[in-house]
């Protein structure tokens, strides 16, 4: 291998992990809104028992996107996510359920 093709070889491994590592960084800021709406859905869906008919995603302006087992009674997650909207950990809430959208952020939508 030349000198040349290493060099290349180095550059191009250098900026493609650069370019992961930027994507992915929070702010300490970011990282404690993060962890305190995960931690607030983490804990309601346990205490509902719901934590093995949901999985979520937390984004670091504490947002958070939950998506129900099919099998979930829509008064069950109805209850879950007004709880969630409600706790002030919590920037919003969008919910799924079998790849559509339930409770709505805005009436009609």
């Amino acid at each position: 291998m030349t000198k040349f093709a290493l060099a290349s070889v180095v550059l191009c491994v250098a900026l493609t992990l650069a370019g992961c590592a930027t994507d992915q960084r929070i702010s300490p800021q970011e990282r404690r809104i993060q962890d305190a709406a995960d931690t607030a859905v983490a804990a309601l869906l346990f205490e509902w028992e719901m934590d093995s008919l949901a999985s979520y995603h937390v984004r670091k302006d504490g947002f958070v996107v939950i998506k129900f087992h099919k099998s979930l009674a829509t008064p069950r997650y109805d209850a879950v996510v007004k709880a969630l909207r409600a706790n002030p950990a919590i920037a919003g809430v969008r919910a799924e359920q079998g790849g559509a959208e339930v409770c709505p952020l805005r009436p009609g939508s």
